[in-house]
């Protein structure tokens, strides 16, 4: 299990109408033994479905997560295999050893605007984490796997079709939402999208040589806790532009 590693808060948001929040080593500290369960059972279930050796599997796997951010949508893509069918068989590890840091709840509840959980985990499995880290009542709305669909196609993370039709249902402008998430490659997309971005990263402890560049990052946090003092009033951001038109006449 990763442990929770505390750093300063840094970089500014102009107040999001909108939470975009995801769920593994963001709300939680995800347990490697958890995740090296459904790892292998992914792959069993690639041997049996694709009638592969184990080896060729496993990095059939990876291959998939690594280009598309999850597996089940290669298999689906390239194998049409039914990612709910997979999800389902391959997410029943045990969730009673999770634990989260500091009072959770209470960050999710102090953060102005509406909350959604933004996850490709399947929605069996992150009702279950959600209930047990008592979080099932901190959100108005909630995309799990299940519900990356547009149109009868899959767009999971870090889809930015995906992004931009969660964005138009709440009838928002990018800039008025914002992504948080330990995973860069998320953060990145919805920064290209126009979104704001928060990294959260108390239990992905990403590299100096992974976070030296990052201009696609508004905020870097430990904990969701410490997003509040980073958030600006937009009146703010509106008498500094007036501000700077006027010396500029």
């Amino acid at each position: 299990m990763s442990t929770f590693k505390p750093s300063p808060a840094s970089g500014s948001l102009i107040a999001p109408k909108l939470w975009l929040i995801d769920m593994d080593d963001t709300l939680y500290s995800a347990s490697a033994g958890m995740f090296a369960e459904s790892d292998r059972a992914m792959t069993a279930y690639i041997e049996k479905e694709l009638h592969m050796p184990h080896e060729e599997a496993n990095r059939l796997r990876m291959h998939y997560w690594q280009k598309y951010g999850v597996t089940y949508y290669g298999l689906w893509k390239h194998h049409g295999i039914d990612p709910h069918h997979f999800l389902t068989a391959t997410h029943k590890a045990d969730t009673n050893s999770i634990h989260t840091q500091g009072r959770m709840r209470e960050a999710l509840r102090d953060l102005p605007g509406k909350k959604a959980l933004f996850t490709n985990a399947p929605i069996a499995f992150a009702e279950r984490v959600l209930r047990h880290l008592e979080l099932q009542n901190s959100f108005v709305v909630q995309y799990r796997a299940e519900d990356m669909r547009l149109f009868g196609q899959w767009h999971p993370k870090p889809s930015s079709k995906m992004l931009r039709a969660i964005i138009a249902r709440h009838g928002l402008k990018p800039h008025q939402c914002c992504l948080i998430d330990d995973n860069l490659n998320n953060l990145k997309t919805a920064k290209k999208v126009g979104m704001q971005t928060v990294l959260c990263k108390g239990w992905h402890h990403h590299g100096l040589s992974a976070v030296a560049h990052m201009d696609y990052v508004d905020a870097t946090v430990a904990h969701i806790r410490d997003i509040v003092r980073l958030i600006k009033s937009p009146q703010i951001k509106k008498n500094a532009r007036r501000k700077n038109r006027l010396h500029s006449a």
